[in-house]
């Protein structure tokens, strides 16, 4: 299995101390080259990096469909995107409500806040194009049965190969009528990157699908789904209240706490088939 590591630990139980054999992920830094853009960095598990650069394109905004993308390039951990949009820096700038003007303090605000952007630039958590100035309520008809919610979080976690050996990532699983989409990351938003970028490359209408994955849902997560049109999120986790607000907003049903026979519904529950 690639980019796993094993090495020696020692395991302390009930007083006793022993040496045991443990395995984690190598981790590393990934950037994404999208078009004229600074490089944009994240700590990933550098696999299936173009599922992941075409879903942060879509669940950024940067493209609004995968026939947006000309071209993907992986190089080893870099990754380079042309799309037919041609994105430039100003774009992220203009984004922030950063008025560029050529002369006094202004000038030199914005040219320190480029610095910023390219320095320190590491967007796991949605990045530069991190909020919705305006959210559309999502219209699907989409539902699912309250017993594949919890069949669902049994099938991602046997087929959860990485974590299974390691536990030092998070995994997302895209459904799309009977077809599953698996991917893990030590980042639980690339990891939902992935399965997006994976399903837009098929062609799958996200108006139909849902997601399935490990971790918290706060704004940036829903913010994600919101972008790309996925009406329902699942996770064995949390929300954030930013999360349920940004859901009720767009009418994402959100359903967290999925453990063992039981889950909690937060936002839109009609699409939630909950007769036995």
């Amino acid at each position: 299995m690639k980019a796993i590591r094993k090495f020696e630990a020692i395991q302390w139980k009930a007083g006793q101390q022993r040496t045991i054999e443990e395995r984690t992920v190598d981790d590393e830094y990934t950037y994404l080259f999208i078009d004229f853009l600074p490089p944009r960095k994240f700590t990933t598990y550098p696999i299936d990096l173009e599922d992941f650069a075409i879903g942060y394109c879509l669940g950024e905004g940067l493209i609004k469909d995968y026939s947006d993308i000309e071209s993907i390039k992986v190089d080893g951990t870099n990754v380079l995107i042309s799309t037919r949009l041609s994105h430039v820096p100003e774009e992220d700038l203009e984004q922030e409500g950063i008025v560029q003007e050529r002369k006094g303090n202004c000038e030199h605000a914005c040219v320190c806040r480029l610095l910023e952007y390219n320095g320190v630039l590491s967007d796991n958590a949605g990045g530069i194009r991190s909020e919705l100035k305006t959210i559309e309520k999502n219209t699907s008809d989409l539902t699912i049965d309250a017993r594949d919610i919890i069949e669902d979080m049994e099938y991602l976690k046997e087929h959860a190969l990485i974590w299974s050996k390691t536990a030092s990532v998070h995994v997302a699983q895209l459904v799309y009528q009977d077809k599953r989409i698996i991917r893990e990351d030590v980042s639980r938003h690339v990891a939902v990157d992935k399965v997006i970028g994976a399903a837009a490359r098929e062609g799958y209408d996200f108006s139909q699908c849902y997601i399935t994955y490990s971790g918290r849902m706060p704004a940036d997560m829903l913010i994600k789904v919101i972008r790309v049109g996925i009406p329902i999120i699942i996770s064995n986790a949390a929300p954030a209240g930013s999360g349920i607000d940004v859901a009720l907003a767009g009418n994402i049903t959100m359903i967290g706490f999925v453990r063992g026979d039981r889950f909690t519904i937060y936002t839109a529950p009609e699409r939630v088939n909950m007769e036995e």
